[in-house]
């Protein structure tokens, strides 16, 4: 079983007579073509009562040709697997309703694959049967681009399935404490602010409420010689204590009397 994803985007083949381009979309199953040289091959109209390659054909008397086949009937593993068996390099579907690209899957094992395959929306794949009728449906010789899609195995896949929620929780996490830091500096009074607070020493001769000479903050008695700060509040305390808590604590200190 096929054990390795693929981010899909379109690639392009060219004729190699004229160099025109046409956008294709390589299929999830089934080898790589190389980034390097690409894939040359004759690319054949579609089998004749079966467009749709969903049988077995026989091969084409035409050395490393490319199938051409039409979207529908059958699932797109058994288009492969049929122009496979048939002797094709590589298959190209198209779809004649819908001009859009899609990725073309297959369910299950996909082992026994071992030719690549592309698929063409409809503006493209009208242009090759009109390319067949202009040139009486003789083989076109083209060359399929190497894709260049990114390759995940399934180890990778698990890591990442593993590891997205450790990395979702850490984001979570970082912006939680970018949130704490902000609200922390939002809660602390700026350092100039605090720095022209009025100060002065404490003299114990001109203490005018006996009851209020104590620092609230370290529950120490004021000294002689200590040098307070007053709070717009009017409240005093020791300069270095009530410093360290407005610009590290809180803005305001709370005071019961």
């Amino acid at each position: 079983m096929s054990s390795n994803y693929y981010s899909h985007r379109n690639n392009i083949f060219f004729f190699k007579e004229t160099n025109d381009t046409l956008v294709d979309r390589i299929a999830a199953f089934g080898p790589r073509i190389d980034t390097d040289f690409g894939l040359t091959g004759n690319l054949i109209s579609p089998p004749e009562g079966d467009i749709f390659g969903c049988k077995v054909i026989k091969s084409p008397a035409i050395k490393d040709w490319i199938a051409l086949v039409e979207r529908g009937q059958c699932s797109f593993l058994q288009k492969v697997k049929s122009m496979q068996d048939s002797g094709a390099v590589a298959v190209i579907v198209g779809d004649r309703h819908f001009n859009g690209w899609v990725t073309m899957y297959a369910p299950g094992d996909t082992s026994e694959i071992h030719v690549p395959s592309v698929f063409v929306a409809q503006h493209q794949y009208k242009a090759l049967l009109q390319l067949f009728e202009k040139n009486n449906i003789v083989p076109v010789p083209v060359t399929l681009s190497g894709d260049d899609l990114l390759t995940w195995p399934l180890l990778d896949m698990l890591l990442v399935v593993v590891l997205s929620p450790a990395v979702m929780m850490l984001f979570i996490y970082l912006t939680w404490q970018l949130r704490q830091r902000q609200r922390r500096k939002n809660d602390i009074a700026p350092t100039n602010f605090v720095a022209k607070l009025p100060t002065y020493i404490f003299r114990r001769e001109k203490i005018v409420d006996i009851e209020h000479t104590e620092c609230a903050i370290c529950l120490e008695d004021y000294k002689e010689g200590d040098h307070l700060r007053t709070l717009p509040c009017k409240h005093e305390f020791h300069k270095a204590c009530v410093d360290i808590w407005l610009t590290t604590r809180k803005k305001f200190v709370s005071v019961h009397i």
